[in-house]
């Protein structure tokens, strides 16, 4: 009972010592929850309707008092460090050190009450003032059980990231025997983590380009993100990001990082009374308490800071020179600086010179390692045997694929979701066999790679001769066979003649096609319809799509079996020289119920549900972006399939033959005008920029001659369907079919001066077949 008294006892000296710190949290947190709720009241009577002004009151009650507050997470990173340092602030005076150890109380109970007394401090505060706060919402007229919920789930998270980060500065306060010197330990324990990590990041990116954060392995964002999140800061900030914009209703989703808070919190509790139980009461005023860490803290902070000025300069001039220079000047400032807080004494700046020498030295190196890649890894190739799967992802190949699904929000509206993007997909999904040309594909991105350095630049699609060559970035992630993922990435020409070919044994694989294109996984009873886009429509395609949902399920089987076997059948070389006929989609139940539901928001008009009348525009794009996902290309070649279509009355071919063209309109790029004058065989260098110059206001013409229009018309592809092929070869040319729609709501086009009256309204982009432009489009009307 006594001993308890006593604790007791000190508990309230101690918060005697601090009433200053218990004023100043109080004042804060008085003037940041019941007073802002007070405030933010008045809103409700500048709305005519009060009910809408108690929601928006409500709504903007719950973001301040919830985890998401991004100003509580910043007023608990600062209480934590007044907190923190004032606990033991006792510990930098000798006199005061002198007296507390003087009482006859063992050091650890009075560890445990300087370390409750500096939770108390925060805590008690900011709960009264969270249940004040509720409780002015709850008179204003908001939801009290919603508030209640918010504010009891925000209150035992942040509380949480409190004593995570007081635990930290704690920690600090015991290395040292200074407060300000305290206060820079915890900014260091705080961003060394991150920093790191971010140098360690910047080292990959600027000196290895076969490398990218985003793919899996050892140094992957998703593993580095571990090693920011050391940082009990970074831990805290990233929990409000990943979660920004939720309402905490159940806030078990949470269980795992609060349970690790505290795990930490409590081991670094237990450290902190250890130190405090080994430190020397001499320690106080010192700038360290402990002389073994002094080295070790010294040399982590010089070689950091080398290593991150050295980067800096070599990014701004990339200069091995600037670099070194950085290094060697941000190592020696640093390191400087470190001796002059350890001792308060400017005479020793160099007090160990072979330290900073060895920090500078193991610096350079690193970046020597980095910059001439001295580990190979630019040139790693596994070795055939040591793969067990892989995943590639050539970006060029399958842009126009969507993953994701359709879902139905609370408000009752529909939307399209992107569950992953491509790259996502294909890490996830593929598990490419296929171990010769996967190593085969890696080599050429290793070449390519060493004739780029060879240049001494990085070569692009911009930069090359041959305007013709298709560059493409392409994503290797290896599987071994120990199950470790190693990742690279590639720019390389993938219809150079080396490479092509291993690009279409690429695309006309199996577990290639299966891993990027999700309809290859698609079942019969996942279907509920076929959809059919055979003909062009203005803006919106669906005028003109094809709903098929009354097929029966053997027939919605047959349908989905053809397309999936033809269109894994469909080889490259095919596709170079065929053009879709259509658009293809199956669709889900939920795909189905969301279009019918926006067509009935359509015809309702002002009887429509509240969301659509009020988000127009953005209802627009939405409705827009679901109807033209999931589409999928059907080739002339897919005999079967348009079968089948026809048999239900649909015809395909003939995608732009609806359209009532008036004039085709051609323009010019500088490198389509050079070629074609090469072809002609004006290779005399002043007759050829002669000539170009001659050329080049007449860049963009049309033709009207009705009898070339029609001959044209059999020749040009719609550029629209042609996106979904990215093997079709096509010319670099740009042309449009200009024609008349009465229903396009739109005047004539009078952006062109050469347009007559009520000549042409819509202008549909198209495209020549490789090696089918003829030559009358030179011919000036």
């Amino acid at each position: 009972m006594t001993s308890r008294n006593l604790f007791f006892k000190l508990m309230r000296e101690d918060l005697k010592r601090r009433i200053w710190a218990v004023a100043l949290l109080s004042l804060g947190f008085f003037l940041f929850y019941p007073v802002v709720a007070a405030f933010t009241a008045g809103e409700i009577k500048e709305y005519m309707d009060h009910a809408k002004g108690v929601a928006s009151y409500e709504t903007g009650l719950v973001r301040w008092l919830s985890f998401n507050c991004g100003m509580t997470v910043f007023f608990m990173m600062l209480s934590s460090l007044i907190c923190g340092l004032s606990s033991f602030s006792f510990l930098n005076s000798k006199s005061k050190v002198d007296f507390y150890h003087g009482i006859p109380v063992r050091r650890e109970k009075l560890f445990a009450v300087n370390f409750l007394d500096g939770i108390l401090i925060l805590t008690v505060p900011y709960g009264i003032c969270q249940v004040l706060a509720v409780l002015v919402g709850i008179s204003n007229g908001a939801n009290g059980m919603r508030l209640w919920q918010v504010a009891l789930a925000a209150y035992g998270l942040h509380i949480t990231y409190f004593i995570l980060m007081y635990a930290t500065v704690v920690v600090a306060a015991m290395m040292t025997g200074h407060l300000v010197i305290g206060f820079l330990g915890a900014v260091v324990f705080a961003s060394y983590m991150p920093m790191a990590v971010g140098i360690l990041v910047g080292y990959f990116s600027s000196f290895f380009k076969t490398y990218a954060s985003y793919l899996p392995g050892i140094f992957s964002e998703r593993i580095l993100m571990y090693g920011i999140r050391m940082s009990p800061a970074a831990e805290y900030i990233y929990q409000l990001g990943i979660r920004n914009g939720q309402q905490y209703q159940v806030p078990v989703s949470m269980a795992v990082p609060v349970l690790v808070a505290w795990v930490v919190s409590l081991c670094l509790a237990v450290l902190a009374c250890v130190l405090y139980r080994k430190r020397p009461s001499e320690a106080a005023g010192k700038a360290m308490a402990f002389s073994v860490s002094c080295p070790v803290i010294r040399i982590l902070l010089t070689i950091l800071s080398a290593m991150g000025l050295g980067l800096f300069f070599y990014v701004v001039r990339s200069s091995m020179g600037w670099g070194i220079f950085g290094i060697v000047f941000g190592g020696g400032i640093c390191h400087c600086v470190v001796e002059i807080i350890y001792h308060f004494d400017f005479r020793k700046l160099f007090s160990h010179k072979l330290q900073l020498v060895c920090c500078l030295a193991v610096s350079v190196l690193i970046m020597m390692v980095f910059r001439f890649d001295l580990l190979g890894y630019d040139r790693y190739l596994p070795k055939a045997g040591q793969i067990r799967e892989a995943s590639v992802n050539v970006d060029s190949l399958a842009d126009w694929v969507s993953y994701g699904y359709t879902q139905q929000y609370p408000d009752g509206h529909y939307e399209w979701v992107d569950e992953y993007s491509l790259r996502e997909n294909v890490m996830k999904n593929m598990k490419y066999h296929d171990t010769e040309n996967l190593l085969a594909l890696a080599s050429a991105g290793i070449e390519s790679l060493e004739e780029n350095d060879s240049f001494g630049s990085y070569v692009d699609s911009w930069s090359v001769a041959d305007s013709n060559v298709v560059w493409s970035t392409v994503e290797i992630c290896y599987t071994l066979n120990s199950g470790r993922k190693v990742s690279r990435i590639y720019h390389m020409p993938i219809s150079s003649e080396r490479v092509q070919p291993i690009i279409w044994r690429l695309y006309e694989n199996e577990d290639y096609q299966k891993g990027v294109f999700p309809l290859l996984s698609l079942t019969a009873d996942q279907v509920s319809s076929v959809r059919f886009r055979g003909e062009y429509a203005k803006d919106d395609s669906k005028k003109q799509e094809i709903c098929m949902d009354t097929l029966s399920e053997q027939e919605k089987a047959q349908f989905l079996e053809t397309y999936q076997r033809e269109f894994q059948a469909m080889t490259v070389e095919r596709m170079e020289n065929e053009a879709p006929v259509g658009l293809i989609r199956f669709c889900k139940p939920a795909d189905d119920e969301a279009m019918d539901w926006w067509e009935r928001q359509e015809a309702l008009g002002d009887r429509a549900e509240e969301w659509y009348r009020k988000n127009g525009r953005y209802g627009s794009w939405a409705r827009n972006d679901l109807w033209d996902r999931d589409f999928y290309p059907v080739y002339p070649s897919f005999t079967e399939t348009i079968r089948l279509l026809e048999d239900q009355g649909v015809s395909c071919g003939g995608y732009l033959d609806g359209l009532d063209v008036r004039a085709v309109r051609v323009e010019l790029d500088d490198s389509f005008v050079r070629g074609y004058q090469e072809y002609i065989g004006n290779m005399d260098p002043e007759f050829f920029d002669e000539e170009y110059e001659e050329l080049r206001p007449e860049i963009r013409f049309h033709i009207r001659d009705k009898e070339k229009v029609s001959e044209l018309r059999q020749v040009l592809v719609s550029r629209a369907l042609c996106y979904y092929n990215p093997f079709y070869r096509a010319e670099e040319l740009k042309v449009c079919l200009m024609a008349w729609e009465p229903e396009s709501g739109e005047d004539l086009d009078k952006s062109y001066e050469d347009g007559e009256e009520g000549n042409w309204n819509v202008s549909v982009p198209v495209s020549f077949p490789e090696g089918r432009v003829p030559g009358y489009i030179w011919e000036r009307e």
